[in-house]
């Protein structure tokens, strides 16, 4: 009994075994081609045969394909009542450089499939006869890109031009960005478009610019970006898009500016281009740089601006001081602040400083304002010292500074003191400090300076005379709108709307109006005109079309005329309408209108009556 107790349970884990292996996925690849060009597309697609609960690990492709896009799909199937799952997924590659490359094999949980070889040739490489081009190997789509140096200093913005060329318009054409580690990227301005010979074909070029810059020194390797397009291919034959003849037959204009319908293909081929990568050497801050804030720049200007202009110093008037910083081949953000440092006799008031960039200009344009407010606060000379800004010329590859010089002003008195009188220095960090009392033994004849106590008590009158103005200016207004509200609840009080103008005063401009859009064969400002003549003869009813003042008149020879006049206005260009044989039948008839509902007789007696 044990023994067969013991074989039965051998028998069932044998059975799991087979059943599990059963149940394992074969993974297999498929491709369209072994052999293709250089910016040509690769469909890939891998098969899995039987349950497979895993994804496909595709990470092993990026290092030689760029993966376009990537679909999946699944498929059971009932053949003699035995079930078959499969699962499909297709990727789109872009080979990144030509040579010999291997697909590798790629793993799904523990089923791997079997590495595959292709061939990727330099454009041109692949001829065909059925090919008419220009010249052997032209191309009639590329990309190109350059940069200004491959040897910038740490913080040294570059200009990075990336820039496609064709001979044909490309259908669904996306240039993706380019992508760099170790820097930052920003895009610069509109895109330009020009024209260029390169071998003698007439190209048109659309160029995109980019700022990099590099945030540490060393090597950093640039990415070019990846343009995806459509081109035509003569190699094929009809159309794969439904709706392509039709938008051929009425000039490419029918779908233009729509997005893509699902599952319609553009015709032609697909294209994948990119431009070479580069390889920059960052070079770090030279050790002989003087300056304490790293600075590179291709040019640099320091100025400053004074408002009034030329400067007048007075012990208590202000002053506003503006240095300027303008530079090539930086960044705003990357010019310092600069400051002005303390002052003797005079309070300096900084500004917030304001940096722009320019980069519609033929090179890219960093400018920083800094605005400065002094207030002299004794008389006598003033000197401001000198300016000094370090900056590394990286044209010259050399140290620079750019100095503005030491200036000496004279301070004048404030008007109405005395001319060695100075005003006490208020410092914007600490509280200003207590007056001193006054001596007794300071002579009743001398003059004495105003402190700041006696002006501040000097202003307390018109403080308080403002006071005044603004309360009673409010106990005003609030008696008014108690005295409104309260005539408004008052039952006795009737409120009489202003009447309107009297509608009879706008029948004869309306008229007038109508009158010379019919001579002048104008249906359109005929049919406003009568709109408007209608509106003032049943200003009750305030018909807004032809069809409503047809029914005021209730009359079939003015429909007719009317609904004239809507068929000339929507009739095609060109069609005649005779404007003075509708103003003849219509004249009659606004003189004879029937009256409105308003106007017609009442049921009531007259209360005087008619003679």
């Amino acid at each position: 009994m044990t023994y067969r107790s013991g074989q039965a349970i051998r028998l069932a884990f044998l059975w799991l075994i087979l059943s599990s292996s059963a149940l394992a996925a074969d993974l297999s690849v498929q491709v369209d081609r072994q052999r293709l060009e250089l910016g040509e597309v690769l469909e890939l697609r891998l098969t899995a045969e039987g349950d497979l609960n895993a994804e496909p690990d595709f990470v092993p492709l990026e290092s030689d394909f760029d993966i376009l896009s990537r679909g999946q799909s699944q498929i059971t199937s009932i053949i003699n009542g035995r079930i078959s799952h499969s699962r499909q997924w297709s990727l789109q590659l872009a080979p990144k450089r030509a040579g010999q490359l291997t697909i590798p094999a790629i793993r799904a949980g523990r089923d791997m499939s079997q590495p595959l070889s292709i061939e990727v040739v330099e454009s041109g490489g692949i001829r065909d006869r059925s090919i008419q081009t220009d010249q052997p190997g032209s191309k009639t789509l590329f990309v190109e890109s350059e940069v200004e140096t491959t040897t910038p200093y740490v913080l040294q913005p570059l200009t990075y031009r990336v820039r496609v060329y064709y001979r044909q318009p490309p259908q669904r054409a996306v240039l993706s960005e380019p992508e760099v580690e170790g820097a930052t990227v920003q895009r610069l301005g509109e895109d330009r478009a020009y024209n260029e010979t390169r071998a003698g074909q007439v190209y048109r070029v659309i160029e995109r610019r980019y700022r990099i810059t590099p945030q540490r020194s060393g090597s950093i390797t640039l990415r070019s970006p990846r343009l995806e397009a459509w081109v035509e291919d003569p190699r094929q034959g009809a159309s794969q898009d439904p709706f392509a003849e039709l938008d051929r037959a009425f000039g490419g204009r029918l779908f233009q500016g729509l997005p893509a319908l699902p599952g319609a293909t553009p015709s032609g081929r697909r294209l994948v281009e990119r431009a070479r990568d580069l390889e920059l050497k960052v070079r770090p801050q030279p050790a002989a740089y003087p300056g304490a804030h790293w600075l590179p720049a291709s040019s640099l200007k320091l100025s400053d601006e004074w408002t009034p202009n030329p400067p007048l110093f007075q012990v208590g008037a202000p002053i506003t001081r503006t240095l300027s910083i303008t530079a090539e081949g930086t960044s705003a953000a990357q010019l310092p602040d600069l400051t002005l440092g303390a002052l003797d006799g005079v309070q300096v008031y900084p500004d917030q400083p304001h940096g722009e960039d320019l980069t519609d200009g033929p090179a890219p344009t960093a400018i920083k304002t800094l605005k400065f407010a002094l207030v002299p606060t004794r008389p006598g000379p003033l000197t401001l010292p000198e300016i000094r800004l370090h900056w590394w010329d990286t044209r010259a590859d050399r140290a620079q500074v750019a100095v503005i010089p030491a200036r000496t002003f004279e301070v004048a008195p404030a008007p109405g003191g005395a001319s060695g009188a100075s005003l006490p220095m208020v410092d914007n960090t600490s509280p200003a400090p207590a007056p001193k009392p006054e001596s007794d033994a300071t002579p009743a004849s001398e003059p004495r300076p105003r402190s700041d106590t006696d002006q501040v008590r000097g202003l307390w009158p018109w403080l308080a005379l403002i006071v005044l103005l603004v309360a009673g200016w409010g106990l005003t207004l609030y008696l008014w709108h108690r005295e409104r509200r309260a005539r408004a609840s008052d039952p006795r009080v009737t409120h009489v709307p202003p009447a309107p103008p009297p509608a009879a005063n706008r029948l004869e401009p309306a008229r007038r109006a109508l009158h010379d859009a019919c001579l002048a064969q104008d249906p359109r400002a005929a049919r406003a005109a009568l709109i408007d003549w209608a509106r003032a003869r049943w200003p009750d009813q305030n018909p807004t079309g032809l069809e409503a003042v047809a029914a005021c008149f209730d009359d079939p020879e003015v429909r007719d005329l009317l609904r004239a006049i809507d068929r000339a206005i929507y009739a095609p260009p060109g069609t005649p309408w005779d404007g003075e044989a509708a103003w003849r039948r219509l004249e009659p008839h606004l003189g004879t209108t029937h009256s409105s509902p308003s106007d017609r007789e009442s049921p009531l007696p007259e209360l005087y009556p008619r003679a």
